[in-house]
């Protein structure tokens, strides 16, 4: 565990130095940000016993556009990739599937289950708005479209022999082929707080398929 977040602090120390420097070398033009939030799965269906805590993170690298006159405030746009973790006790049976119903089997009693999460991976084109106060102070209120690139699924349990395995599979089945999400952030300087809230469902409304609607929180390190 200490060595992970060793790992962690050194990757996010790096890279925002060399977030700043492109700042620098840019004239503030250009922004890296990285997110590191939490999805809270609302409005989940009744077949789908979702996990409190889910671990998410995305980042961003965006053109920022002055508003009129003013270099305090811009509007940023450019491109990101975000990653959801959706952990659950319930778990998908069939998603390599060609037929249009998942099957979904709950596991929060059974002896020997450890997690089950989909995890979606997105392409996003963000854009935001961006305003400064004394300069240190900054909100950003913005919408991105994101494109999903792959979605997994992962087990890790004990199966119908009692040995413990550990599933990987790489497809499945009715995950929506775009998501929509309205973001803010509020910060001092280079940390702000993080919220986005996705405007369509995870997977396709109907069919089975477990009704999850996120809710990201968490912080922003960015230097714009």
């Amino acid at each position: 565990m200490k060595r992970v977040l060793f790992t962690l602090v050194a990757v996010l120390l790096s890279t925002c130095a060399f977030a700043q420097l492109i700042a620098n070398k840019t004239d503030n033009k250009v922004t890296m940000s990285l997110d590191f939030f939490n999805d809270f799965q609302l409005s989940t269906s009744e077949n789908w016993d979702a996990r409190l805590f889910n671990q998410g993170f995305s980042c961003a690298l965006t053109y920022n556009f002055p508003l009129g006159e003013s270099k305090k405030h811009t509007i940023g746009i450019g491109l990101g990739y975000t990653g959801h973790n959706y952990f659950s006790y319930s778990r998908i049976m069939n998603p390599y599937s060609a037929s249009d119903t998942l099957q979904i089997v709950q596991y929060r009693d059974v002896d020997g289950f450890k997690r089950y999460k989909v995890n979606c991976n997105y392409i996003d084109l963000p854009i935001e708005l961006r305003f400064r106060i004394k300069d240190a102070w900054k909100i950003g209120v913005g919408f991105k479209v994101g494109y999903l690139v792959n979605a997994k699924t992962k087990f890790v349990g004990n199966n119908e022999d009692g040995v413990r395995i550990h599933e990987k599979l790489c497809y499945i089945n009715n995950v929506e082929r775009f998501a929509y999400a309205a973001t803010l952030r509020v910060g001092y300087k280079w940390v702000s707080a993080f919220c986005a809230l996705q405007l369509v469902p995870v997977f396709e409304v109907g069919q089975e398929a477990p009704n999850i609607l996120p809710l990201s929180v968490g912080v922003t390190f960015a230097p714009f």
